[in-house]
């Protein structure tokens, strides 16, 4: 009966999103700068494509991400100030998202000389990363350092920064066409991007994880009634 009083109001509200016609809850809003496509459509900025190798050596490429969720950060495994704390925090996030499938997690290595896959492996494994959910990328370092951009954050190699590296500390909210989303702060503000060694930011990220799963379930289901009334009419 304990089980039943938990699970119901979930599956109402899950029942109710897949059967309205328009979103009633908060969505995220997109960000950066709308792109035109080749048919002159107006879109949402889109990351770039990419492919990078990971911590088991086999490549992961923005396409593999295609019908994903996904939270990118930039750090490296020897980094003795900030990354610690904020893969601390991406490893909560993954545990409380481990039950859902389509959610993954891409932490991009600054210093790929040292971080192989062997190096990041070892890493994974102390950060208690999921196979399959939690990639640690390397590659080449200009690959690297032109791909932070994409997320609106920065990478680069500094000989004054602690352990010689200087990356961005915070976590992208990338969707399943990977466009990036954010809330607004309280201001309206478009927040863009939430900080990794903040226990706050993150709490709000983790929010807008929730936010996010209910409008891309949504978005699936709208997809899959679509595309059975376009089965049926072709049946008919």
């Amino acid at each position: 009966m304990l089980l039943i009083l938990l699970v119901l109001p979930f599956l109402v509200y899950f029942i109710f999103v897949y059967n309205s016609e328009e979103n009633f809850f908060q969505t995220l809003d997109y960000v950066g700068p709308p792109q035109v496509t080749a048919e002159g459509d107006t879109v949402p900025y889109q990351i770039p494509p990419f492919g990078f190798t990971n911590q088991y050596d086999t490549t992961v490429t923005s396409q593999d991400l295609r019908g994903h969720l996904y939270v990118a950060n930039f750090f490296f495994t020897s980094c003795p100030t900030v990354c610690p704390a904020m893969n601390y925090q991406v490893q909560q996030i993954q545990e409380r998202f481990e039950n859902y499938e389509q959610f993954r997690i891409l932490s991009f290595s600054v210093d790929p000389a040292h971080d192989t896959p062997a190096v990041l492996r070892d890493y994974a494994q102390k950060m208690k990363a999921q196979p399959g959910r939690w990639h640690f990328l390397t590659g080449p370092k200009d690959s690297i350092y032109n791909t932070a951009p994409d997320y609106f954050l920065n990478a680069l190699e500094d000989s004054t920064a602690p352990g010689g590296f200087m990356h961005s500390q915070y976590l992208v909210l990338v969707d399943w066409q990977g466009r990036i989303r954010s809330r607004r702060d309280d201001r309206g503000n478009l927040k863009g991007v939430y900080d990794g060694t903040s226990q706050t930011e993150v709490n709000k990220l983790k929010d807008d994880i929730k936010v996010l799963i209910a409008e891309y379930e949504k978005w699936k289901s709208v997809q899959e009634y679509e595309a059975s009334k376009a089965a049926e009419k072709r049946n008919e």
